[in-house]
């Protein structure tokens, strides 16, 4: 056998040993125990026997008594309407690519 294949070997058996490992880990983590009894539980219900029932779940708030009328007195139309068939961009111009300038006013020949 060659020291290749020997290394090669080698590895895969450092995989597979980490895997079993991890997994050995992974069930023992799951599984309850005496000593992790103590520990609060995520999981609804999973309780002990004697452990005192979960406690109720929050009520949602009380709705408001007064509500604002709709459409909010601050509140103003868009300048395009989507469901017309106008389109962006008749609603939103480009603006100017350069400011404007006035006109250099032209040369007159020289007189002589």
């Amino acid at each position: 056998m060659a020291l290749n294949e020997a290394s090669e070997i080698l590895a895969l058996t450092l995989i597979f040993v980490v895997h079993v490992a991890g997994g050995a880990m992974l069930v023992w983590a799951m599984l309850s125990g005496d000593a992790r009894a103590r520990r609060p539980r995520w999981w609804p219900g999973g309780g002990e026997p004697g452990d005192p029932p979960p406690d109720d779940p929050p009520r949602p708030p009380a709705p408001p008594a007064q509500r604002r009328p709709l459409p909010l007195p601050g509140s103003v139309p868009s300048r395009a309407r989507l469901r017309d068939e106008t389109t962006l961009r008749e609603a939103h111009p480009r603006p100017p690519r350069r400011p404007s300038r006035p006109a250099r006013p032209t040369r007159s020949p020289e007189r002589r």
